[in-house]
């Protein structure tokens, strides 16, 4: 049985995604009716999905989607924080009131609430200490496993992946950043830094033009990924 909820339903009840054998979740069904979040306009937070591990399923992609969405949200964060200059009071505002609209969501809302976190220990702001290396629990993977498994397109999924396998990557980002900034690399390394201008102007025609590059687009984030040695600003 699929589970969600966080924090928010462990107080006032999940939503419940059972699957398996039907004869049995109907022995069941009342105490999940009672034990699911209840939902006004709706009722109980809970369906029967399906047969075997039907259940599961749909909480790994509510999983892999969530993924998703936390890389767009990470994105969203380091335009605003590189690009925009935003301060982490700005932020804070910015995505407060994303909340208050068509975005509004647990996500968007405790990435707000954390902008404002003060480092309790220290100087400066919680966010800016937290290291920049990430591991997951399987289910992004699982996801886009399956879609590659049922020729199922996922980009966004599939990005978001990607990230966290170049987030672990930690003291190797570190020491790619180091190479980088060197002099003296080899002569591949050479030419990708000579041409990345080019790279670059290509990408933003293109995306400009409604053409879609994600060969360049993706590679591109790798190249500018593997070169820092710390992700986020």
């Amino acid at each position: 049985m699929g589970v969600s909820g966080g924090e928010e339903g462990s107080h006032n009840g999940p939503s419940l995604m059972p699957g398996g054998s039907f004869e049995a979740f109907k022995y069941i069904e009342d105490i999940l009716l009672k034990v699911a979040a209840q939902v006004p306009d709706s009722g109980p937070c809970v369906t029967y999905v399906g047969k075997g591990g039907s259940g599961n399923f749909v909480k790994m992609i509510h999983n892999g989607i969530a993924y998703g969405d936390m890389q767009l949200i990470a994105e969203a964060y380091d335009v605003l924080k590189l690009v925009g200059k935003l301060s982490n009071e700005d932020l804070h505002n910015a995505f407060a009131e994303w909340n208050k609209g068509e975005l509004r969501s647990f996500l968007i809302e405790i990435t707000a609430d954390i902008f404002g976190i003060k480092d309790g220990k220290g100087d400066g702001y919680l966010v800016h200490k937290v290291l920049d290396k990430t591991g997951m629990k399987g289910t992004c993977k699982w996801t886009v496993q399956q879609a590659a498994e049922l020729s199922v397109a996922a980009p966004t999924i599939e990005s978001s992946l990607d990230a966290r396998f170049l987030s672990g990557l930690k003291e190797e980002r570190v020491e790619a950043a180091k190479v980088f900034k060197s002099a003296g690399f080899g002569d591949i390394l050479e030419e990708i830094i000579d041409r990345q201008s080019a790279w670059r102007r290509i990408v933003c025609l293109a995306i400009n033009s409604g053409i879609s590059t994600s060969g360049m687009s993706l590679s591109l984030a790798y190249f500018d990924t593997l070169q820092k040695g710390k992700i986020t600003g």
